[in-house]
């Protein structure tokens, strides 16, 4: 019976019929994971099983949003570079409350086996384009409770953020995948990890909901012949005092060259000397500390690109109420202070160059397994060595998860 559904349910997708309509690939996505639910009686719990025994699940996601930025007056936009293509746009600023569907996520995900699951998440936007996020195969139950993933993810020193919006430093250097190996295991508290990947290009990058006031960023760049490849050591320490209590730490250290499209981007940086120098590194700390209803997250960051070096710090503390309504599961409260620092002079017509400080307050209710509201405001503070700019922001979205 499992196999029938499952050749009924994909030969309904490759007919003629929607080929001929044009119906897009998310709506079918959406469609497949709306007419597996009725199903899940007739495949059993362990969800849809493939025409090769492999078993197959699908999740997604789609967040709405409303957003109220301050930031309409004059912008300061860093020189066009061609080359860019999934930098921050020369989009203008909208000083207009707007609603917008922020994205639709669709993430398959293949068991083959115990020990061996696929994944990939497929994103789509407003702006009519789909990219795939992350792809990878993860081979796991090696020696030392060892994992290996091959493909394109998240840098392991991204921190689950709670709020919609990264800190800064998020935004600077962790918010992209990456392509190539990941690797790591335990023994006892203590854990490490371990990437070589293609590394990714410097591009700008709005800091903020809305798209204003770029900073450098480390972008996706996954291109075979990218010729900035990166090695990645971190080796962290995770403890449980007891249930609900748990303290996580972990130093990490990233090393690459910068490649030659690389030193040009930062040569169209105000202040920076043009310099052939090739050094690229990023290291830092994490910790995550979690006490029943209380988290606290923090991270430090330093960073060097050739002649350019910057460094960074957020804490976060948060605490997460249990109401058990009917339509009002819990509350979460959660505070972020952070600093953003440029070791180049401010200058006022280039926002790449600016220190930066933000304070972010948000509520985040979650109504049923998996709906929340967030509503988030920031408030952000520029060294601009100049005049000051307004750029608060206001978010409110749903976000919806299955």
């Amino acid at each position: 019976m499992k196999h029938d559904l499952f050749i009924l349910i994909r030969s309904i997708f490759s007919s003629a019929f929607f080929m001929r309509k044009g119906v897009p690939l998310f709506a079918a996505a959406v469609f497949f994971a709306a007419f597996q639910m009725p199903l899940s009686y007739a495949v059993a719990e362990e969800g849809v099983i493939s025409l090769r025994g492999a078993k197959f699940e699908i999740g997604g996601e789609l967040e709405l949003e409303i957003i109220d930025s301050q930031a309409n007056a004059v912008r300061n936009d860093p020189p066009e570079d061609p080359d860019q293509k999934n930098g921050a746009k020369k989009d203008s600023s909208n000083p207009n409350p707007r609603m917008s569907i922020d994205k639709i996520v669709i993430t398959p995900r293949v068991h083959v086996g115990d020990n061996i699951l696929f994944q990939a998440d497929i994103q789509f936007s407003p702006d009519k384009t789909v990219k795939l996020d992350e792809a990878w195969v993860k081979f796991s139950e090696l020696p030392f409770n060892g994992w290996v993933t091959l493909g394109q993810e998240d840098p392991f020193i991204q921190v689950s953020r709670k709020t919609e919006s990264y800190p800064i430093l998020g935004y600077a250097f962790w918010q992209d995948e990456d392509l190539g190996i990941f690797t790591g295991g335990n023994a006892g508290p203590l854990y490490w990890r371990f990437s070589a990947t293609n590394g990714r290009r410097l591009a700008d990058r709005r800091a903020g909901e809305d798209n204003v006031y770029y900073i450098p960023t480390d972008d996706d760049d996954n291109n075979e012949n990218n010729a900035n490849k990166q090695i990645g050591v971190g080796i962290g320490l995770s403890h449980d005092f007891k249930e609900g209590h748990k303290i996580d730490i972990l130093p990490f250290w990233y090393a690459a060259d910068l490649s030659d499209k690389d030193i040009a981007y930062l040569n169209t940086i105000a202040g920076y000397a043009d310099t052939a120098n090739k050094d690229q590194s990023r290291y830092g700390v994490n910790l995550d500390y979690t006490l029943g209803a209380f988290n606290f997250l923090g991270q430090y960051m330093a960073a060097e690109d050739g002649l350019m070096d910057r460094d960074g710090w957020y804490v976060q503390p948060s605490y997460k109420q249990k109401l058990g309504m009917n339509r009002l599961k819990s509350l979460e409260i959660v505070l972020r202070y952070e600093q953003y620092n440029v070791d180049l002079p401010n200058v006022p017509t280039d926002s790449r160059t600016w220190d930066r400080q933000a304070a972010t307050v948000a509520v985040i209710s979650e109504m049923v397994s998996g709906f929340k509201i967030k509503t988030e405001y920031y408030i952000n503070t520029e060294d601009t060595g100049g005049a000051d700019v307004d750029n608060n922001e206001l978010l409110v979205q749903a976000e919806v998860k299955f």
